[in-house]
């Protein structure tokens, strides 16, 4: 059974998927940095920026792969859940509405989704290391190279993506957990999400 219509389900997910990224995203930020400094791109990539975003990005491409067909309903669900898992207050709709305009005006020809995603990444978790008034004279510049070198745009592609099982396992432990519907509906679902499960 998928649990897509329920918000504790996104709810859950959202965890999952910050506590990956947690783990991971540093695999991708290292050749980032490192390739920035080669080239004198005088940019940066620190992972408390990076973790709520390829969080987010790791949820919209789930939701596409899982609930693009399913209704709004659905959708509803899962903006309630992944909005109430990720702080800031707004932060997660900002993202959204962010991925969503560069999956629909892509930055380049032949783009694909992940690709536009993986560059919503690279761009949004990104910082200068120079002051505001001459960071905003190169930023057009920037942005085009983060889209279009090879070495920053498979990094980004890495750090948005999800481990192979990691769905199915969410779809798993959470059927575990998951009680009955007035505690669902009515309860801390912190309370039997994350106690520990015998």
């Amino acid at each position: 059974m998928v649990y897509t219509s329920e918000s504790a389900f996104w709810y859950y997910v959202g965890h999952r998927l910050w506590n990956a990224a947690t783990n991971e995203v540093n695999e991708s930020l290292n050749p980032m940095n490192v390739r920035a400094a080669g080239a004198d791109v005088p940019v940066e990539w620190k992972s408390d920026k990076a973790i709520p975003w390829a969080t987010c990005c790791r949820a919209y491409i789930l939701s596409k792969q899982h609930i693009s067909d399913s209704g709004r309903s659905h959708f509803h669900a899962f903006m309630r859940g992944m909005s109430a898992s990720l702080g800031p207050r707004g932060f997660f709709d900002h993202a959204l509405q962010k991925i969503m305009g560069n999956v629909q005006t892509p930055a380049l020809p032949n783009r694909t989704l992940v690709d536009s995603v993986a560059d919503t990444f690279a761009a949004a978790s990104m910082s200068y290391k120079i002051p505001d008034d001459l960071s905003e004279a190169i930023h057009g510049s920037v942005l085009e190279w983060i889209v279009t070198d090879q070495v920053i745009h498979s990094a980004a592609l890495l750090a948005i993506s999800t481990k192979k099982y990691f769905w199915d396992e969410s779809v798993d432990e959470y059927g575990k957990r998951r009680p009955g519907w007035l505690r669902r509906n009515f309860s801390d679902a912190d309370k039997w999400l994350f106690s520990k499960h015998k």
